[in-house]
């Protein structure tokens, strides 16, 4: 990996890092956000049951006949302090004749503001208008004011606030275990949900319904539950990291292909260039021969010479074709010639070709089975497939060629009792350009096309090819016929 590819990627993972890092974080704040809203809502189901209770301890009394008159208002002193008052006028009866009583009750009062005056009150209210008060403010001023004259006809219902209580968290999601005090000037009222024992993590809530009242909620954290309404957002940030990811891997890893297959095209044309070399050179020779020193007056050596030429332009045209195969097979109108194929006519000429041109002894076994076995194929690239494993199979044979080419209905396999190839390489032996390593021995000539080309047709023809190799034993290619 050269430096430029280095700095490639270290980008990618510092772009990713800084991705996921980001999510992290707003992720984070999305939480802490949801968690206050929960508490909030938390807050506001104790304040909704407190409401409902006051509500039917006072539905209760209006069904039981009058008892009197309440009078609640809100309001802003002269400071600004917020002031929730009641007056609550009672019917007494004494000694058979029906009395009136009137209390008052002031919350949060200053100095200024105890007067009684309908002006004040007006005043009290415009100043409210000013100051912007929230109608959740208001709304929790009066159901104050309305709790003091509710609770001077009758105590607070601390069952059914559990009752109402319980009810509201189940709505927010929430198993609706918990423990509950209420605080009542000198009165203390505790209830446990049945199996619950509150933890060391477990939290408070307090919600002051008055001066002289509060109640005191006990629940477990609600992390689980915050979490569970981020689950989409989670999955979606996940897969977005992750599809970021793995578009950067392709992206690197196509990166490394375009490179490694830019290395193959050089070695390819070096070694092309020198496949063509030699040819050429051996054919100059030997026509030289012939013209300028008189070799042609000699038959044996003129037809030697001839010879020697005619195989050095079929290895030239063999390289040919070949290339010009790996560029036909890029076109779309690119289309095989199918027809039935005799196997074993085919298998014999190609054969003795490979006899012809070894440059060692060379034994070839052929198991075709049944006789006469015929082939849907295109008969010239089934020619250069089988020239091609066949030409392999003897290079890489040491001092004899021992091959096995096998035949069937089913598949084609040609076995050799070669040199073998590494595990690790057999993933890319059929890669275009690419060769196996030797080393810095070059006895094996090449330029890393044969086996890509016989993969390509072989697919071409709707086949698979698998290969397996043992290290000093040889190699069998099998070409599957479907």
């Amino acid at each position: 990996m050269n430096v430029r590819l280095k700095y490639i990627a270290v980008l990618v993972i510092a772009a990713l890092l800084g991705v996921a890092a980001y999510q992290a974080y707003w992720l984070e704040q999305l939480h802490f956000t949801i968690g206050e809203q929960m508490d909030n809502d938390i807050y506001e189901a104790m304040r909704v049951a407190d409401l409902k209770e006051v509500y039917l301890r006072l539905k209760s009394l209006e069904d039981n006949g009058p008892h009197g008159e309440m009078d609640v208002s809100a309001g802003l002193g002269e400071d600004g302090s917020i002031i929730a008052k009641t007056v609550t006028t009672t019917q007494v009866t004494l000694d058979g004749e029906t009395l009136e009583q009137k209390t008052g009750v002031v919350l949060r009062s200053s100095p200024q503001a105890e007067g009684d005056s309908t002006a004040d009150e007006e005043n009290a209210f415009m100043k409210m208008l000013e100051e912007q008060i929230s109608v959740t403010e208001l709304a929790a001023m009066i159901q104050q004011g309305l709790h003091l004259g509710v609770d001077r006809f009758e105590g607070t219902r601390y069952e059914t606030f559990d009752t109402l209580l319980t009810s509201g968290l189940q709505q927010l999601g929430l198993s609706g275990e918990h423990q509950l005090v209420c605080i009542k000037a000198d009165t203390v009222f505790r209830h446990t949900t049945a199996g619950y024992t509150p933890s060391k993590r477990a939290r408070q809530f307090v919600y002051n319904w008055t001066d002289y009242g509060r109640y005191e909620l006990t629940i477990e954290p609600t992390t689980g539950l915050v979490w569970r309404e981020m689950a989409g957002i989670l999955t979606a940030s996940g897969l977005i990291v992750l599809l970021l990811g793995l578009a950067f891997y392709f992206l690197i890893r196509t990166i490394l292909r375009q490179r490694t297959l830019d290395e193959m095209k050089s070695d390819f044309t070096n070694n092309i260039t020198h496949e063509l070399k030699t040819p050429i050179a051996v054919a100059y020779a030997a026509n030289d021969a012939l013209l300028n020193f008189g070799e042609h007056a000699d038959e044996a050596k003129r037809h030697h010479y001839l010879t020697l030429c005619r195989h050095q332009l079929e290895q030239l045209s063999g390289m040919v074709e070949q290339i010009l195969s790996m560029s036909m097979e890029r076109r779309r109108q690119f289309k095989l010639n199918i027809e039935a194929v005799n196997f074993d006519e085919l298998l014999q000429p190609v054969i003795e070709q490979q006899r012809l041109k070894a440059d060692k002894p060379v034994s070839i076994i052929t198991i075709i089975k049944p006789e006469g076995l015929t082939v849907q194929a295109d008969r010239a690239h089934l020619s250069n497939i089988l020239n091609n494993l066949i030409d392999n199979a003897i290079k890489y044979s040491p001092d004899e060629a021992r091959i096995t080419v096998s035949a069937s209905p089913d598949s084609i396999t040609v076995t050799d009792c070669g040199i073998g190839i590494a595990p690790d390489k057999l993933p890319h032996i059929f890669d275009k350009f690419y060769r196996v390593p030797t080393g810095n021995v070059h006895d094996v000539k090449g330029y890393g096309l044969g086996l890509f080309y016989v993969k390509t047709m072989v697919e071409k023809h709707g086949w698979a090819i698998h290969v397996t190799s043992t290290r000093g034993k040889g190699t069998t290619f099998t070409i599957e016929l479907k």
